[in-house]
Formats: C-alpha cells, sequence, structure tokens
C-alpha cells in the first residue's frame, strides 16, 4: 500500500466554528473579537494492491464560486492555486479520475464532497460513492424538505446528480481490505466516516475527518462549533484515542494546519 495525502488548498472562518466558544464575553470584555483562521482542505489516496485506486474525500469543488449557495462564501471562503484543485493534484500522480476505483467521502458537507461531479459515469461512480447510510439518509432529508437547496453545510448539487451512484455502508464498520478499514464516527454528522490506514513500513494512519477538527478539540476535550450530536461527538472522539493508543498510529485531523504541515504531501508518500 501506497498512501498519499493531497493538499486541495485551504479554507478561511471564524475560530468559532473549530472549537465552540473559544473567547466567551466577560464583564470585563463583552464583545471579544472572533479569530480569523485558516485551515487545510485535504484529501487522501490510497494505491492498494488488491482494491485499485481509492480516494478518501472529496474536497471543495474549484468552481465553487458559482456552486455555493452566496450566503455560505463569505463564511468558509476557499482558496487554492490551480495546481491544488483535486484533479490537478492526480494529475501530478499521473492519474485522472476516471482512474479511480473507489471514492470514499466521510460526509457531505460542501467541502468534503465537492468534486463528486468529476466521478459522475466514472467507474468509481458507477460502482458506488462509499457514503454512511445515517448520512447520505441526512443530507438528503435537510436538503429536500425546504425553499432553498441547501442546509447549513450540506449543498444539495454537490451530491445529488444524475450519473452517480452511491454504496451506502450500514454500521459502525466496513473492512475494505485487511488493512484498510473504515469506521462511523458520528457526532460533527449523523454519519461520518473515518479512515484507518495500516502501512507495512510507515505504521497506522487515521484520518478523522471531521469528527476532529483539531488536535485541540481532543486534548481539551472540547466540542467543535458544528455538531450534530454533543453524546456521539464524545464517543467518537474516544473511539479514535483508543485506536491511536492501540496502533501507536498517526492522527490526521480534519483541519488541523500545524498537523497536516508535518505530514507528507503527494508526490511523497507512505508505505
Amino acid at each position: 500500500m501506497k498512501l498519499f495525502v493531497l493538499d486541495n488548498g485551504t479554507l478561511e472562518l471564524d475560530m468559532a466554528w473549530l472549537v465552540l466558544n473559544p473567547k466567551p464575553a466577560t464583564v470585563d470584555n463583552k464583545h471579544p473579537q472572533a479569530d480569523w483562521v485558516t485551515i487545510p482542505t485535504y484529501t487522501v489516496l490510497i494505491e492498494h494492491p488488491d482494491l485499485g485506486w481509492v480516494l478518501f474525500d472529496g474536497t471543495c469543488h474549484p468552481e465553487w464560486e458559482s456552486r455555493w449557495p452566496e450566503a455560505l462564501q463569505p463564511i468558509f471562503p476557499y482558496r487554492a492555486e490551480e495546481r491544488q484543485y483535486l484533479p490537478m493534484q492526480l494529475e501530478q500522480l499521473n492519474l485522472k479520475m476516471s482512474d479511480i476505483d473507489i471514492v470514499v467521502i466521510s460526509h457531505l458537507h460542501l467541502d468534503h464532497c465537492g468534486c463528486l461531479d468529476f466521478f459522475r459515469g466514472t467507474k468509481a461512480g458507477r460502482r458506488g460513492i462509499i457514503v454512511h447510510d445515517a448520512e447520505f439518509a441526512h443530507a438528503l432529508k435537510v436538503t429536500h424538505k425546504g425553499p432553498v437547496d441547501y442546509s447549513g453545510a450540506y449543498v444539495k448539487g454537490d451530491f445529488d446528480m444524475p450519473n452517480l451512484n452511491y454504496d451506502l455502508m450500514i454500521g459502525p464498520h466496513l473492512e475494505l481490505a485487511p488493512d484498510l478499514h473504515l469506521y462511523h464516527w458520528p457526532g460533527h454528522t449523523p454519519g461520518l466516516i473515518g479512515m484507518v490506514a495500516h502501512t507495512e513500513h510507515s505504521g497506522t494512519f487515521i484520518f478523522t475527518s471531521d469528527a476532529i477538527y483539531l488536535e485541540r478539540n481532543l486534548k481539551e476535550w472540547v466540542l467543535s462549533g458544528i455538531v450534530y450530536d454533543t453524546v456521539a461527538y464524545f464517543n467518537s472522539m474516544y473511539q479514535i484515542k483508543q485506536l491511536a493508543r492501540k496502533h501507536d498510529a498517526t492522527l490526521g485531523y480534519g483541519h488541523d494546519m500545524e498537523k497536516f504541515r508535518a505530514l507528507k504531501k503527494a508526490p511523497e508518500y507512505y508505505e
């Protein structure tokens, strides 16, 4: 197995989305200034001897400004150079989107499934994009019940489109191969999926997606600002913590810039 981390650019946002109430007001400072921060958005590519090319997550669409609702654009603006767009990141590895065999989407928020559009009609799209059953049901429900085609960070046009099939994961665990596993870690959303990869020489990697945004969430045992189920959030963090201890794993948090910078980036890889 070879494991590539693909740098797909950054998002800008208020720290309060990442850490719940990071600067509470006090009697002496009734209006604390918000911290505007920059965080990574990335995908993980696996070259597997039995599965072929496996892509974990779908980052943001290059044409995000014409696809995202105007109300969301100033809240989480996406910044990337052309070379960081997912199709370009694959191209540097001499791959096309159509070469990918399996796509796993951690959850259906706009910064994690934006490039599903490129998989319509491909072998991965025909096979079925792996998404958790609870996530798919929730995303469809919230984007189809109101007067607009989005709800929170779910944008209907990012995942509900023709010529794209889904392979729904049901339950807490799915073994893709003995060395590649998917886990259901709800909390941030109802059906978030994380990935655990056991490499031969570089050890175990746990990619939490937004089950844990930052190392700070885990170390301080604190919620993020976007949580569907607070009890499930802490249960999932506990499971991840125990898995990391068991395997002495490297944690790939959802959006931790410092930890992201420490990872090798494609074309370098772990194996």
